[in-house]
């Protein structure tokens, strides 16, 4: 028999949908401990490797700190604050639109371009 709250309609579910819903939550279960392993493990490589927006960024920074040019000098020549600007060098969990990765560039003599390539398994 069906339940009404608010706008959703509720009903109990039969002994099949049960033990279906029990099944496949059986199964996320025992799944679970190896996708989490998988997932730390990923994490691990990427905080090693660096994540390709951390290389691009790791290697503007570089590039102005190359030509002698401090934040505020970027901040006069791209507009973005300082502070934001701070973040992206500094922050691993920057995530800046490709805008905003264009005008760092621009500011530093550099220009971005993006490659799509098959994905290393």
């Amino acid at each position: 028999m069906a339940e009404r709250r608010g706008q959703r309609v509720y009903r109990k579910a039969t002994g099949e949908e049960w033990q279906r819903h029990t099944k496949v939550r059986e199964q996320i279960a025992q799944e679970l401990p190896e996708l989490k392993q998988r997932a730390r493990a990923k994490l691990a490589l990427l905080k090693q490797e660096g994540t390709p927006l951390r290389q691009v960024l790791a290697a503007l920074r570089t590039e102005r700190e190359r030509q002698g040019l401090s934040l505020a000098d970027i901040n006069q020549r791209t507009g973005i604050d300082r502070a934001a600007l701070s973040r992206l060098e500094n922050n691993e969990d920057a995530n800046p639109t490709l805008n905003t990765l264009e005008r760092y560039a621009d500011a530093v003599g550099k220009q971005m371009v993006v490659l799509l390539s098959e994905a290393a398994n």
